[in-house]
């Protein structure tokens, strides 16, 4: 058996948005759980995003804890109640209020990249910003 300390360096910092592609959702399902243990939902809002809607994950536990917080999107799919395409500057501003949030972004490296850039593009500042090595 190999032990180790625990790793990643995404931690809870106080409501915001959580920006997830794929698997990157990974650290953000145990904040989520432990925010609901506690009854600290809040208003925290989870963009994401996915290639098809069989590849999202706990969709049906993320849509019961955020409700209309909960955004999909899908870049390879068109699908009745779900947005298609990447997340885009234009995306981020129509479903999240920019101002006074921190963003929470975890996912392939090109993703987060991407959406880090279009997030200082919105004026967010690099402190408001918590990132996960994915």
């Amino acid at each position: 058996m190999i032990l180790h300390d625990v790793f990643g360096a995404i931690a809870y910092k106080g409501e915001g948005v959580f920006i997830a592609g794929g698997a990157g959702v990974t650290p953000f399902i145990s904040i989520f759980r432990n925010l609901e243990s506690k009854k600290e939902i809040g208003y925290n809002k989870l963009i994401f995003a996915n290639k098809s809607k069989t590849d999202i994950i706990l969709e049906n536990e993320f849509k019961k804890l955020l409700g209309e917080n909960f955004i999909n999107i899908l870049s390879d799919e068109e699908s009745d109640g779900y947005a298609n395409g990447k997340i885009t500057e234009d995306f981020i501003r129509a479903n999240t209020d920019i101002n006074n949030k921190i963003f929470y972004v975890c996912g392939p490296p090109p993703m987060m990249q991407a959406v880090i850039n279009q997030l200082v593009n919105l004026q967010v500042t690099e402190k408001s910003i918590v990132k996960e090595s994915f």
